[in-house]
């Protein structure tokens, strides 16, 4: 595994990296680890952990084990900006650490991701769930309009058509409106969590 193919601040101009990320950056790795050498990677780990936790601009890490046996390790790492994130991928501490990885790492995959907050801020403006009888008033005051539309405009121009066809033209000209202008302003609504 080539180490330096994990790097994060990249061959670009190192020097404009405060204007590309003056936000907190969280790094994370997930790491796929040769079977029989687990316990040696969490040891590994937890040092890696620790160790950049002391570093300055840290602002956290953590080890996640995976799901099921097998399965990748993710490893997420936050620091203050940019500019720590080059150092920290820069430093003699961080490089050892990795040299010392090669032996039970047997792939890596890793993600830098800037200026996150709203994330984890997201759950504060979730709108409670809905109980069961709730989401089906709602979906009620949606479909009677059209359904009401569709009664005093579409009957009366299918009423002499067979019963199977007037209800095939009405479900499919109901279906049609929920698709093409309910759900979409149902949406629009929720973003702007009025609905």
């Amino acid at each position: 595994m080539d180490v330096m193919s994990l790097a994060l601040s990249g061959p670009f101009d190192t020097g404009k990296l405060p204007r590309l990320a003056p936000d907190p950056v969280t790094v994370t790795v997930a790491r796929r680890i040769e079977p029989g050498y687990e316990a040696e990677f969490l040891r590994w780990a937890d040092e890696l952990v620790e160790t950049v936790q002391r570093f300055p601009g840290c602002l956290g890490a953590a080890v996640f084990h995976p799901g099921h046996v097998g399965g990748e390790y993710q490893i997420v790492v936050r620091l203050a900006d940019g500019l720590r994130l080059r150092d920290w991928e820069r430093s003699e501490v961080r490089d050892e650490l990795m040299d010392r990885s090669e032996r039970f790492v047997t792939a890596a995959r890793m993600q830098r991701t800037v200026g996150v907050d709203e994330w984890f801020e997201a759950a504060a403006h979730a709108q409670p769930k809905r109980t069961w009888w709730q989401r089906l008033f709602v979906d009620v005051a949606w479909v009677f309009p059209v359904s009401l539309l569709s009664s005093l405009f579409v009957a009366p121009v299918v009423r002499d058509l067979p019963l199977l066809v007037r209800v095939l033209i009405g479900v499919a000209v109901i279906t049609v409106a929920l698709q093409v202008v309910v759900s979409p302003a149902r949406k629009r609504l929720r973003s702007l969590r009025r609905l």
